[in-house]
């Protein structure tokens, strides 16, 4: 981990150097003051390292300028720029000239390596002069001891070579140029400038890391570890602390990033076992313009995103893409459908709750999508919901929303309810005379006050919402048997509007079924639409369509996809047309329900006209079971109901 640098404040700098470099550094550093905090450290080696790294581990120390070997050994341990003291080939040339003038007898030793302008120059001026290098204090230390032995009588070199002359009897001269000193003191200010810097980019993107849920690892070249954020401690149970600085591969081998980074392509959403976790994992080579300088390896709890994906699903199952349908989609030129769509326009200039009327199929959501849209709530939601298709329960909660912990599986955070997602615009309630007593109630409530209280809520929350409902049953007839708040009939029958069924306007059939075939076959990806074989066309008149439209669509589109298209005679048509729809080669209009014996005169009187008209909606949806030979599936298709309503008339009956 990389030692923290506070960005506040001037640099703060360390020159180190024994004797001649620290009198150097003194002389020149007061020019610096206002640009940088100097302090000259007068220790060598591993004191100096030693004093080096406790600074930096409190974070009080930017950069470090020395020279020579004490240069080369604190850059190889300590965690912090070393600026080193750089020799010219002109500052060799200035002190050997110095030292001829006091002695021929001349050495020069240096810190590594020799200099090849040091060559030339004595090549040129034909001198002797003997050059040596060391690498430690000791090496710097024997050779003097030697060049005393072999009569040198002036060294040149760095400031432990001068001072150790100094200290055997000889006399040094001090390699160091006070211009060379000046640029060492520059190089640190601007080192400590561009480090400060990456550290506070280094700070912003730890803090995001930091917030992040998904785990984040980066490695250097070697695969060591740079970065490694609280997330990413969590996954593999280690601290950054302990992380950092190793290599990935030991920490979590099958993490490994090593592939990435020989390969140069990314690897995204591999699945592993994490412990008793599956995660989705990410490798990512970082390239530079020298290649793979690392790789970054992500973790994400699969669980997390399923969470995420289910609420996604959930948010777009709870608010439906709004409308699809004007007034005008309502097809037919029959005086009953011209009067249906004035008076609906009508209607929808109002906020008045409409009550739509009308069996099965008839087109109810058209109709009340096409009141939304042509009405001033327009640019607002619409929303709707099948009250029959929900248990009690899951209604409940989709209509009017919950808090967070309002019962077990509740979502983090509660979910709005329908009513809220419909605000400022229209919530359509289908199948509503399906709605459970107790639901009756609460919907009552939000009706009269418009606001609504969210499963474990306290405190309501207002709505601005039209409410539309639909129903195929005889609701006085349900309000008498009082399954059917009376109440809440009132509230909702406020304007009343019925979808006749299609055998009541037989003129719209021919322009229905044209339309609907036509719709089938492009759906089918026919170029050229073809018309309604006339053998087909008499049959759909002929038949009392229980279904409706919808019922009618689902006939015109078995046609199109077994007729559109094809050649047929009159024979072959008449055979396919019979195994695309069996029901217009039936009885055009339904049987009669069983005579049933008389009933006595009391009887009679408690026969409601409601129990009247479900035996025949149950006689009905048997004689269709049936003919479907009991697929209920095919049942529900051709009646146009849901298979909870199919189950629910069932087992009233």
């Amino acid at each position: 981990m990389a030692p923290p640098v506070s960005p506040q404040g001037r640099p703060r700098i360390w020159a180190i150097g024994i004797s001649r470099l620290a009198r150097a550094f003194a002389d020149l550093i007061p020019a610096y003051a206002d640009r940088a905090e100097f302090r000259i450290v007068g220790k060598g080696f591993e004191a100096a390292a030693s004093a080096v790294a406790r600074e930096v581990r409190e974070g009080r120390l930017d950069v470090v300028v020395a020279g020579g070997s004490n240069g080369a050994y604190l850059r190889q341990h300590v965690d912090v720029p070393v600026v080193l003291v750089k020799v010219t080939g002109f500052d060799v040339m200035s002190a050997l000239a110095t030292a001829r003038r006091i002695s021929p007898r001349v050495a020069l030793v240096t810190h590594a390596a020799t200099y090849a302008e040091v060559d030339e120059f004595v090549r040129a001026f034909s001198l002797s002069v003997p050059a040596y290098t060391y690498l430690t204090e000791d090496d710097a230390v024997a050779r003097v001891k030697a060049l005393k032995q072999e009569g040198i009588q002036v060294v040149v070199g760095p400031g432990l070579v001068t001072d150790l002359a100094d200290r055997y009897g000889l006399t040094g001269v001090f390699l160091y140029s006070g211009n060379s000193v000046r640029m060492a003191l520059e190089d640190a200010i601007e080192a400590a400038r561009l480090r400060r810097i990456e550290a506070t980019r280094r700070d912003y993107v730890n803090t995001i890391l930091a917030h992040l849920n998904e785990g984040v690892a980066a490695v250097d070249a070697q695969g060591r570890i740079q970065s490694f954020n609280p997330a990413m401690e969590r996954f593999l149970g280690t601290s950054a602390a302990a992380a950092v600085g190793r290599k990935l591969q030991t920490l979590a081998p099958n993490l490994a990033l090593e592939g990435v980074m020989q390969s140069g392509d990314k690897e995204l959403e591999a699945i592993h076992k994490l412990g008793d976790k599956m995660v989705v994992v990410n490798r990512i080579p970082i390239l530079g313009e020298a290649g793979t300088t690392g790789a970054v390896l992500t973790i994400q709890d699969a669980s997390a995103i399923q969470r995420v994906d289910r609420n996604l699903r959930s948010r777009s199952r709870a608010r439906p893409a709004g409308v699809r349908y004007s007034l005008d989609d309502l097809a037919g030129t029959s005086a009953v459908m011209t009067a249906l769509r004035e008076l609906a326009r009508r209607y929808a200039a109002v906020d008045s709750t409409v009550l739509i009327g009308g069996e099965s199929g008839t087109g109810k959501e058209v109709l009340a999508q096409g009141m939304h849209d042509a009405s001033p709530r327009r640019a607002f939601p619409f929303v709707a919901v099948n009250c029959a298709a929900f248990p009690e329960a899951l209604l409940e909660s989709e209509l009017f929303g919950y808090e967070e912990g309002a019962f077990t599986g509740a979502r983090r955070g509660g979910k709005a309810g329908l009513f809220e997602s419909a605000h400022n615009g229209t919530l359509f309630l289908d199948e509503v005379g399906d709605m459970p007593p107790a639901l009756q109630t609460r919907l009552l409530r939000v009706l009269q006050e418009k606001q609504v209280l969210p499963i474990g809520g306290l405190d309501a929350v207002p709505v601005n919402v039209r409410v539309i409902a639909a129903t195929h049953r005889d609701l006085p007839a349900l309000v008498s048997d009082g399954t059917f708040r009376q109440d809440l009939y009132y509230r909702l029958n406020i304007l009343r509007i019925a979808m006749p069924p299609l055998r009541e306007r037989a003129e719209d059939l021919p322009e229905l079924a044209e339309l609907l075939y036509r719709r089938a076959q492009e759906r089918l990806g026919l170029e050229r639409p073809q018309r309604l074989p006339a053998a087909a066309r008499a049959r759909l008149a002929r038949y009392r369509w229980p279904g409706n439209i919808r019922e009618l669509e689902n006939v015109t589109e078995r046609i199109a996809v077994l007729v559109a298209g094809r050649r047929l005679d009159g024979e072959a048509l008449q055979h396919e047309l019979q195994a695309a729809a069996p029901e217009l080669f039936g009885d055009a209009a339904p049987a009669p329900a069983p005579a049933a014996a008389p009933a006595a005169p009391a009887a009679r009187a408690r026969r409601s006209l409601a129990r009247v008209k479900q035996s025949s909606e149950v006689d009905h949806i048997r004689r269709v079971l049936e003919e479907c030979g009991g697929d209920r599936t095919a049942a529900c298709h051709i009646l146009g109901i849901s298979p909870t309503t199919l189950w629910r008339r069932l087992k009233g009956a």
